[in-house]
Protein backbone atom coordinates (compact mmCIF):
# COMPACT_ATOMS: atom_id res chain seq x y z
CA UNK A 1 0.00 0.00 0.00
CA UNK A 2 3.09 2.24 0.52
CA UNK A 3 1.86 4.59 2.91
CA UNK A 4 4.25 6.54 4.81
CA UNK A 5 4.62 7.75 8.53
CA UNK A 6 5.07 11.34 8.72
CA UNK A 7 8.34 11.07 9.92
CA UNK A 8 9.72 9.20 7.41
CA UNK A 9 8.01 11.56 4.83
CA UNK A 10 9.46 14.18 6.45
CA UNK A 11 12.91 12.28 5.68
CA UNK A 12 12.38 11.09 2.19
CA UNK A 13 14.63 11.06 -0.92
CA UNK A 14 12.16 10.85 -3.73
CA UNK A 15 14.04 9.00 -6.00
CA UNK A 16 13.72 9.82 -9.85
CA UNK A 17 16.06 7.92 -11.53
CA UNK A 18 15.85 5.45 -14.54
CA UNK A 19 19.50 4.14 -14.96
CA UNK A 20 19.48 1.98 -17.81
CA UNK A 21 20.87 0.79 -20.93
CA UNK A 22 19.57 0.54 -24.90
CA UNK A 23 16.58 -2.13 -25.93
CA UNK A 24 17.64 -3.60 -28.41
CA UNK A 25 13.95 -3.78 -30.02
CA UNK A 26 11.05 -1.43 -30.63
CA UNK A 27 7.74 -1.42 -32.38
CA UNK A 28 5.65 1.87 -32.31
CA UNK A 29 8.08 2.96 -29.63
CA UNK A 30 7.23 6.60 -28.52
CA UNK A 31 9.63 9.31 -28.11
CA UNK A 32 11.54 9.36 -25.27
CA UNK A 33 10.45 11.39 -22.21
CA UNK A 34 12.96 13.47 -20.28
CA UNK A 35 15.18 12.04 -17.39
CA UNK A 36 15.71 14.50 -14.49
CA UNK A 37 18.62 11.97 -13.26
CA UNK A 38 18.93 13.42 -9.70
CA UNK A 39 17.75 11.90 -5.78
CA UNK A 40 15.80 14.60 -4.71
CA UNK A 41 13.84 15.69 -1.42
CA UNK A 42 11.29 18.26 -0.59
CA UNK A 43 13.24 21.49 0.85
CA UNK A 44 11.54 22.47 4.11
CA UNK A 45 11.55 26.38 4.28
CA UNK A 46 13.41 28.38 6.94
CA UNK A 47 14.30 32.01 7.91
CA UNK A 48 17.96 31.23 6.31
CA UNK A 49 16.79 29.35 3.23
CA UNK A 50 12.92 30.31 2.78
CA UNK A 51 12.75 28.71 -0.86
CA UNK A 52 10.34 25.91 -1.21
CA UNK A 53 10.72 23.41 -4.13
CA UNK A 54 12.67 20.58 -4.61
CA UNK A 55 16.30 19.80 -2.89
CA UNK A 56 18.93 18.08 -4.98
CA UNK A 57 20.39 15.97 -2.75
CA UNK A 58 23.00 14.18 -5.41
CA UNK A 59 23.39 14.47 -9.11
CA UNK A 60 23.50 10.48 -10.81
CA UNK A 61 23.10 11.28 -14.38
CA UNK A 62 20.27 12.98 -16.93
CA UNK A 63 19.54 16.30 -17.38
CA UNK A 64 20.89 17.46 -14.10
CA UNK A 65 24.38 16.18 -14.99
CA UNK A 66 24.43 17.30 -18.15
CA UNK A 67 23.56 20.96 -17.41
CA UNK A 68 25.64 20.92 -14.47
CA UNK A 69 22.97 21.36 -11.79
CA UNK A 70 24.58 20.41 -8.43
CA UNK A 71 23.56 18.86 -4.75
CA UNK A 72 21.96 21.63 -2.66
CA UNK A 73 20.46 23.56 -5.82
CA UNK A 74 16.86 24.00 -4.74
CA UNK A 75 14.72 23.95 -7.74
CA UNK A 76 11.29 26.20 -7.81
CA UNK A 77 10.33 26.50 -11.16
CA UNK A 78 10.71 24.04 -14.24
CA UNK A 79 9.09 24.74 -17.87
CA UNK A 80 7.38 27.60 -16.33
CA UNK A 81 5.43 25.77 -13.67
CA UNK A 82 6.13 26.14 -10.09
CA UNK A 83 7.74 23.14 -8.71
CA UNK A 84 5.85 21.95 -5.63
CA UNK A 85 6.53 18.20 -4.81
CA UNK A 86 7.94 15.37 -6.45
CA UNK A 87 4.08 14.80 -8.30
CA UNK A 88 4.61 18.39 -10.36
CA UNK A 89 7.91 17.86 -11.72
CA UNK A 90 7.27 14.79 -12.54
CA UNK A 91 3.93 15.86 -14.29
CA UNK A 92 6.43 18.70 -16.13
CA UNK A 93 8.82 15.79 -17.38
CA UNK A 94 6.53 14.04 -18.85
CA UNK A 95 5.68 16.86 -21.05
CA UNK A 96 9.35 16.85 -22.66
CA UNK A 97 11.42 15.04 -24.76
CA UNK A 98 14.98 14.18 -25.47
CA UNK A 99 16.37 17.56 -27.07
CA UNK A 100 13.94 20.17 -25.72
CA UNK A 101 15.57 23.27 -24.28
CA UNK A 102 12.97 24.50 -21.08
CA UNK A 103 13.46 27.21 -18.75
CA UNK A 104 14.22 26.59 -14.77
CA UNK A 105 14.76 28.81 -12.06
CA UNK A 106 17.08 27.56 -8.88
CA UNK A 107 18.40 28.41 -5.77
CA UNK A 108 21.95 27.70 -5.59
CA UNK A 109 23.57 28.85 -2.12
CA UNK A 110 21.36 31.98 -1.68
CA UNK A 111 21.48 33.33 -4.90
CA UNK A 112 18.62 32.84 -7.14
CA UNK A 113 19.26 31.40 -10.80
CA UNK A 114 16.90 31.41 -13.85
CA UNK A 115 18.37 29.63 -16.96
CA UNK A 116 17.31 27.00 -20.01
CA UNK A 117 18.46 23.34 -19.67
CA UNK A 118 18.76 20.97 -22.03
CA UNK A 119 16.46 17.98 -21.68
CA UNK A 120 18.28 14.12 -21.96
CA UNK A 121 16.18 11.03 -22.59
CA UNK A 122 16.42 8.44 -20.53
CA UNK A 123 17.82 5.07 -21.78
CA UNK A 124 16.21 2.15 -22.39
CA UNK A 125 16.50 -1.17 -20.69
CA UNK A 126 18.71 -4.05 -22.24
CA UNK A 127 18.33 -8.07 -21.23
CA UNK A 128 20.94 -10.32 -21.90
CA UNK A 129 17.64 -13.19 -21.71
CA UNK A 130 15.19 -10.85 -23.87
CA UNK A 131 14.25 -8.53 -26.16
CA UNK A 132 13.65 -5.26 -24.51
CA UNK A 133 10.57 -4.26 -27.11
CA UNK A 134 8.98 -0.29 -26.35
CA UNK A 135 5.49 -0.05 -27.61
CA UNK A 136 2.28 1.40 -26.99
CA UNK A 137 -1.33 1.47 -26.40
CA UNK A 138 -4.37 4.08 -27.26
CA UNK A 139 -5.67 5.11 -24.23
CA UNK A 140 -7.97 8.09 -23.38
CA UNK A 141 -6.64 10.07 -27.00
CA UNK A 142 -3.26 9.12 -26.27
CA UNK A 143 -0.85 6.55 -26.09
CA UNK A 144 0.21 4.62 -23.00
CA UNK A 145 3.88 3.40 -23.18
CA UNK A 146 3.93 -0.27 -23.04
CA UNK A 147 7.48 -2.24 -22.35
CA UNK A 148 8.18 -5.70 -23.58
CA UNK A 149 10.36 -8.40 -22.26
CA UNK A 150 10.20 -10.96 -25.24
CA UNK A 151 11.76 -14.16 -24.98
CA UNK A 152 14.90 -14.93 -26.90
CA UNK A 153 13.78 -17.81 -29.83
CA UNK A 154 10.20 -18.10 -32.14
CA UNK A 155 7.10 -19.67 -31.59
CA UNK A 156 4.42 -18.68 -28.79
CA UNK A 157 5.20 -18.13 -25.54
CA UNK A 158 3.35 -17.88 -22.37
CA UNK A 159 3.17 -14.29 -21.00
CA UNK A 160 2.80 -12.39 -17.62
CA UNK A 161 0.92 -8.96 -17.19
CA UNK A 162 2.71 -6.69 -14.16
CA UNK A 163 0.57 -4.69 -12.11
CA UNK A 164 2.64 -2.18 -9.75
CA UNK A 165 1.50 -0.53 -6.33
CA UNK A 166 -0.47 2.69 -6.06
CA UNK A 167 1.93 5.54 -6.43
CA UNK A 168 2.35 7.63 -9.84
CA UNK A 169 5.78 6.06 -10.56
CA UNK A 170 6.98 4.70 -14.13
CA UNK A 171 8.12 1.35 -14.68
CA UNK A 172 10.34 2.21 -16.90
CA UNK A 173 14.65 1.49 -16.12
CA UNK A 174 13.95 -1.15 -13.68
CA UNK A 175 17.38 -1.51 -12.15
CA UNK A 176 18.37 -5.14 -11.80
CA UNK A 177 18.24 -4.80 -7.23
CA UNK A 178 14.73 -3.35 -7.66
CA UNK A 179 11.69 -5.32 -6.74
CA UNK A 180 9.62 -5.31 -10.00
CA UNK A 181 13.07 -5.75 -11.59
CA UNK A 182 13.36 -9.00 -9.82
CA UNK A 183 9.88 -10.20 -10.86
CA UNK A 184 10.53 -9.22 -14.31
CA UNK A 185 14.03 -10.93 -14.48
CA UNK A 186 12.65 -14.17 -12.72
CA UNK A 187 9.53 -14.46 -15.13
CA UNK A 188 11.56 -13.13 -18.45
CA UNK A 189 14.12 -16.21 -17.57
CA UNK A 190 11.69 -18.91 -17.28
CA UNK A 191 10.65 -18.00 -21.24
CA UNK A 192 7.75 -16.01 -20.26
CA UNK A 193 6.28 -12.68 -22.10
CA UNK A 194 6.58 -10.59 -19.59
CA UNK A 195 4.55 -6.81 -19.94
CA UNK A 196 4.48 -3.84 -18.55
CA UNK A 197 1.97 -0.91 -19.38
CA UNK A 198 2.93 2.80 -17.76
CA UNK A 199 0.04 4.61 -15.96
CA UNK A 200 -1.09 7.73 -17.70
CA UNK A 201 1.21 10.48 -18.12
CA UNK A 202 4.23 8.58 -16.95
CA UNK A 203 7.27 7.64 -18.77
CA UNK A 204 6.69 7.79 -21.99
CA UNK A 205 2.78 8.04 -22.51
CA UNK A 206 2.19 10.58 -24.53
CA UNK A 207 -1.38 12.73 -24.21
CA UNK A 208 -3.05 10.98 -22.05
CA UNK A 209 -4.20 12.52 -18.41
CA UNK A 210 -1.70 13.32 -15.61
CA UNK A 211 -1.68 10.08 -13.54
CA UNK A 212 -2.35 12.36 -10.44
CA UNK A 213 -5.86 13.32 -12.24
CA UNK A 214 -6.64 9.83 -12.66
CA UNK A 215 -8.72 7.49 -10.62
CA UNK A 216 -8.61 3.73 -10.33
CA UNK A 217 -11.09 2.75 -12.23
CA UNK A 218 -9.37 4.79 -14.81
CA UNK A 219 -6.30 2.50 -13.88
CA UNK A 220 -8.45 -0.52 -14.58
CA UNK A 221 -9.13 0.49 -17.82
CA UNK A 222 -5.33 1.39 -18.44
CA UNK A 223 -4.50 -2.18 -17.43
CA UNK A 224 -6.81 -3.45 -19.66
CA UNK A 225 -5.66 -1.85 -22.18
CA UNK A 226 -2.38 -3.38 -21.98
CA UNK A 227 -3.56 -6.71 -21.60
CA UNK A 228 -5.48 -6.38 -24.59
CA UNK A 229 -1.93 -5.45 -26.07
CA UNK A 230 -0.44 -8.54 -24.66
CA UNK A 231 -2.85 -10.65 -26.59
CA UNK A 232 -2.58 -9.02 -29.48
CA UNK A 233 1.07 -10.21 -29.91
CA UNK A 234 1.79 -13.16 -32.29
CA UNK A 235 4.24 -14.40 -30.38
CA UNK A 236 1.82 -14.85 -26.92
CA UNK A 237 -0.13 -18.10 -26.34
CA UNK A 238 -3.38 -16.74 -25.37
CA UNK A 239 -4.25 -19.48 -23.55
CA UNK A 240 -1.15 -19.15 -21.21
CA UNK A 241 -1.41 -15.81 -19.63
CA UNK A 242 -0.82 -14.86 -15.98
CA UNK A 243 -1.02 -11.49 -13.83
CA UNK A 244 1.18 -10.36 -11.56
CA UNK A 245 -0.45 -7.37 -8.88
CA UNK A 246 1.73 -6.15 -6.34
CA UNK A 247 0.10 -4.21 -3.50
CA UNK A 248 -2.82 -1.99 -5.19
CA UNK A 249 -2.10 -3.84 -8.11
CA UNK A 250 -3.56 -6.83 -6.39
CA UNK A 251 -6.75 -5.44 -6.47
CA UNK A 252 -6.80 -4.28 -9.73
CA UNK A 253 -5.72 -8.10 -11.21
CA UNK A 254 -8.75 -9.58 -9.79
CA UNK A 255 -11.08 -7.19 -11.70
CA UNK A 256 -8.99 -8.14 -15.03
CA UNK A 257 -9.14 -11.69 -14.09
CA UNK A 258 -13.03 -11.48 -13.39
CA UNK A 259 -13.01 -10.70 -16.94
CA UNK A 260 -10.60 -12.16 -19.17
CA UNK A 261 -9.20 -15.23 -20.12
CA UNK A 262 -6.95 -15.71 -17.49
CA UNK A 263 -5.22 -19.01 -16.03
CA UNK A 264 -3.42 -17.67 -13.04
CA UNK A 265 -3.53 -14.55 -11.02
CA UNK A 266 -0.49 -13.69 -8.31
CA UNK A 267 -0.68 -10.98 -5.79
CA UNK A 268 1.27 -9.87 -3.41
CA UNK A 269 0.84 -7.74 0.17
CA UNK A 270 -2.42 -6.94 -0.75
CA UNK A 271 -5.80 -6.27 0.79
CA UNK A 272 -9.27 -7.73 0.71
CA UNK A 273 -11.19 -5.25 3.08
CA UNK A 274 -12.97 -1.86 2.54
CA UNK A 275 -10.14 1.07 2.69
CA UNK A 276 -12.35 2.30 5.74
CA UNK A 277 -10.97 -0.41 7.95
CA UNK A 278 -7.42 -0.99 6.48
CA UNK A 279 -6.31 2.58 7.37
CA UNK A 280 -7.77 2.23 10.46
CA UNK A 281 -5.94 -1.05 11.25
CA UNK A 282 -3.05 0.39 9.16
CA UNK A 283 -2.65 3.43 11.41
CA UNK A 284 -2.63 1.86 14.47
CA UNK A 285 0.41 -0.70 13.65
CA UNK A 286 1.99 2.05 12.52
CA UNK A 287 2.16 4.15 14.98
CA UNK A 288 2.46 1.86 17.82
CA UNK A 289 5.96 0.74 15.23
CA UNK A 290 6.85 4.31 15.57
CA UNK A 291 6.90 3.68 19.19
CA UNK A 292 4.24 6.32 20.12
CA UNK A 293 3.81 7.17 23.45
CA UNK A 294 0.85 5.02 24.64
CA UNK A 295 -1.82 8.43 25.12
CA UNK A 296 -0.76 10.05 22.63
CA UNK A 297 -1.01 6.96 20.31
CA UNK A 298 -4.67 6.51 21.39
CA UNK A 299 -5.44 9.95 20.76
CA UNK A 300 -4.37 10.30 17.25
CA UNK A 301 -5.74 6.83 16.66
CA UNK A 302 -9.20 8.45 17.33
CA UNK A 303 -8.88 11.35 15.66
CA UNK A 304 -8.15 9.46 12.67
CA UNK A 305 -10.94 7.24 12.97
CA UNK A 306 -12.88 9.95 13.12
CA UNK A 307 -11.45 11.54 10.21
CA UNK A 308 -11.80 8.08 8.23
CA UNK A 309 -15.13 7.68 9.38
CA UNK A 310 -15.83 11.56 7.86
CA UNK A 311 -14.13 10.99 4.50
CA UNK A 312 -15.41 7.32 3.54
CA UNK A 313 -18.79 7.15 5.21
CA UNK A 314 -19.87 10.56 5.54
CA UNK A 315 -18.07 11.25 2.02
CA UNK A 316 -17.23 14.94 3.08
CA UNK A 317 -15.02 16.75 1.11
CA UNK A 318 -11.48 17.17 2.29
CA UNK A 319 -11.49 20.90 2.50
CA UNK A 320 -14.58 20.32 4.90
CA UNK A 321 -12.76 17.93 7.32
CA UNK A 322 -9.60 20.40 7.09
CA UNK A 323 -12.16 23.07 8.22
CA UNK A 324 -12.17 21.60 11.43
CA UNK A 325 -8.66 22.98 13.24
CA UNK A 326 -8.42 19.79 15.23
CA UNK A 327 -8.37 17.35 11.90
CA UNK A 328 -6.04 20.14 9.81
CA UNK A 329 -2.89 19.13 10.87
CA UNK A 330 -3.36 15.45 11.13
CA UNK A 331 -4.47 15.85 7.76
CA UNK A 332 -1.78 17.61 5.73
CA UNK A 333 0.92 15.68 7.79
CA UNK A 334 -0.25 12.10 7.92
CA UNK A 335 -2.82 12.12 5.23
CA UNK A 336 0.09 13.64 2.87
CA UNK A 337 -2.99 16.67 2.51
CA UNK A 338 -2.60 19.56 -0.16
CA UNK A 339 -4.97 21.50 0.68
CA UNK A 340 -7.02 20.99 -2.48
CA UNK A 341 -7.98 17.01 -3.16
CA UNK A 342 -5.03 15.33 -2.66
CA UNK A 343 -3.86 12.61 -0.15
CA UNK A 344 -1.46 10.32 -0.50
CA UNK A 345 0.12 11.64 -3.68
CA UNK A 346 -3.65 10.60 -5.30
CA UNK A 347 -6.87 12.68 -5.74
CA UNK A 348 -10.08 12.18 -3.91
CA UNK A 349 -11.83 10.40 -6.87
CA UNK A 350 -8.91 7.60 -6.46
CA UNK A 351 -9.35 7.09 -2.81
CA UNK A 352 -13.92 6.90 -2.83
CA UNK A 353 -13.32 4.54 -5.68
CA UNK A 354 -11.27 1.74 -3.53
CA UNK A 355 -13.82 2.17 -0.68
CA UNK A 356 -16.97 1.28 -3.13
CA UNK A 357 -14.53 -1.24 -5.20
CA UNK A 358 -16.12 -4.96 -4.94
CA UNK A 359 -12.83 -6.33 -4.34
CA UNK A 360 -13.87 -9.93 -2.93
CA UNK A 361 -16.87 -9.95 -6.06
CA UNK A 362 -14.12 -9.69 -8.63
CA UNK A 363 -12.27 -12.30 -6.70
CA UNK A 364 -15.37 -14.49 -6.72
CA UNK A 365 -15.86 -14.03 -10.47
CA UNK A 366 -12.44 -15.38 -11.55
CA UNK A 367 -12.12 -18.20 -13.31
CA UNK A 368 -8.55 -19.55 -13.22
CA UNK A 369 -6.13 -20.22 -10.69
CA UNK A 370 -5.01 -17.76 -7.24
CA UNK A 371 -1.61 -17.59 -5.83
CA UNK A 372 -1.60 -15.35 -2.92
CA UNK A 373 1.63 -13.98 -1.21
CA UNK A 374 2.03 -12.60 1.86
CA UNK A 375 5.06 -11.48 3.37
CA UNK A 376 4.78 -11.56 7.25
CA UNK A 377 6.66 -8.70 8.16
CA UNK A 378 4.74 -6.33 5.67
CA UNK A 379 3.49 -3.65 7.57
CA UNK A 380 1.83 -1.90 5.01
CA UNK A 381 -0.40 -4.77 3.73
CA UNK A 382 -0.17 -6.21 7.40
CA UNK A 383 -3.07 -8.08 7.45
CA UNK A 384 -3.02 -12.01 7.02
CA UNK A 385 -6.38 -12.30 7.74
CA UNK A 386 -7.13 -10.55 4.61
CA UNK A 387 -4.69 -12.59 2.11
CA UNK A 388 -6.54 -15.66 3.88
CA UNK A 389 -10.06 -14.06 2.60
CA UNK A 390 -9.23 -13.97 -0.69
CA UNK A 391 -7.70 -17.69 -0.36
CA UNK A 392 -11.16 -19.05 1.47
CA UNK A 393 -13.68 -16.38 -0.82
CA UNK A 394 -12.14 -17.98 -4.27
CA UNK A 395 -12.15 -21.59 -2.70
CA UNK A 396 -15.64 -21.38 -1.61
CA UNK A 397 -16.69 -20.83 -5.49
CA UNK A 398 -14.06 -22.25 -7.21
CA UNK A 399 -12.84 -25.42 -5.20
CA UNK A 400 -8.89 -26.16 -4.51
CA UNK A 401 -8.36 -22.86 -6.84
CA UNK A 402 -6.41 -20.81 -5.06
CA UNK A 403 -3.22 -21.30 -2.55
CA UNK A 404 -1.49 -19.14 -0.04
CA UNK A 405 2.15 -18.99 0.48
CA UNK A 406 3.69 -17.06 3.42
CA UNK A 407 7.27 -15.72 3.66
CA UNK A 408 8.19 -15.55 6.81
CA UNK A 409 10.52 -12.31 7.90
CA UNK A 410 9.46 -10.25 4.45
CA UNK A 411 8.66 -7.05 4.11
CA UNK A 412 6.21 -5.68 1.34
CA UNK A 413 9.82 -4.54 -0.66
CA UNK A 414 9.95 -8.56 -0.41
CA UNK A 415 12.76 -8.11 1.30
CA UNK A 416 13.75 -10.60 4.17
CA UNK A 417 14.65 -7.54 6.31
CA UNK A 418 14.03 -9.25 9.60
CA UNK A 419 11.11 -8.60 12.37
CA UNK A 420 8.43 -6.57 11.12
CA UNK A 421 9.68 -3.50 13.39
CA UNK A 422 12.97 -3.97 11.93
CA UNK A 423 11.08 -3.71 8.36
CA UNK A 424 9.55 -0.70 9.58
CA UNK A 425 12.76 0.89 11.17
CA UNK A 426 14.76 0.43 8.13
CA UNK A 427 12.11 1.76 6.21
CA UNK A 428 11.40 4.83 8.40
CA UNK A 429 15.21 5.62 8.47
CA UNK A 430 15.17 5.82 3.96
CA UNK A 431 16.89 2.57 3.91
CA UNK A 432 15.61 1.57 0.80
CA UNK A 433 18.49 0.34 -0.68
CA UNK A 434 19.60 -1.67 2.15
CA UNK A 435 15.88 -3.34 1.33
CA UNK A 436 16.62 -4.06 -2.24
CA UNK A 437 19.82 -5.81 -1.31
CA UNK A 438 17.85 -8.16 1.46
CA UNK A 439 15.69 -9.09 -2.02
CA UNK A 440 13.70 -12.50 -0.38
CA UNK A 441 14.50 -14.87 -3.77
CA UNK A 442 12.08 -17.21 -2.62
CA UNK A 443 9.23 -14.87 -3.83
CA UNK A 444 9.76 -15.20 -7.29
CA UNK A 445 10.88 -18.68 -7.35
CA UNK A 446 7.88 -19.79 -5.69
CA UNK A 447 5.86 -17.58 -8.00
CA UNK A 448 7.51 -18.93 -11.29
CA UNK A 449 7.03 -22.60 -10.19
CA UNK A 450 3.35 -21.88 -9.40
CA UNK A 451 2.96 -20.27 -12.70
CA UNK A 452 4.90 -22.85 -15.02
CA UNK A 453 2.68 -25.93 -12.58
CA UNK A 454 -0.85 -24.29 -13.68
CA UNK A 455 0.18 -23.65 -17.20
CA UNK A 456 1.03 -27.46 -17.74
CA UNK A 457 -1.28 -29.25 -20.39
Amino acid sequence: MDFKNNQWMKNALFLLLFISTIAVGSAQALPRNGWFGARMAANESTENNPASGLKIIEVVGGTALKNKLQAGDILVRFNNATVTNMASLVSELGKTHEGDRVPIELVRVDQKLAMKIDIVGRAREKDQNSTVIYDRVAFKGGYLSVIINKPNGSGKFPALLFIPGYTCSSIDGLTPDHPYGHIVQAFSEAGFVVVRVEKSGLGDSQNTPDCSSTTLLDEVESFQAGLSKLQSLAYVDTEKICLFGHSMGGVIAPALAAKNNIRGTIVYGTTAKSWFEYQLEMNRLQLKLAKTPPLEYEQLCRKQGEIAHAYFIENKSLKDIAANPAFAEILKTDWQYDGKNMIFERNEAYWRQIQDYPVLENWKNTTGKVLVLFGESDFQAFSKADHEQIVYTVNHYHPNAATLICFPETDHYLAKSGSMQQAYDLFSQGKIQELFNLFNPLVTQKSVEWAKKILEP
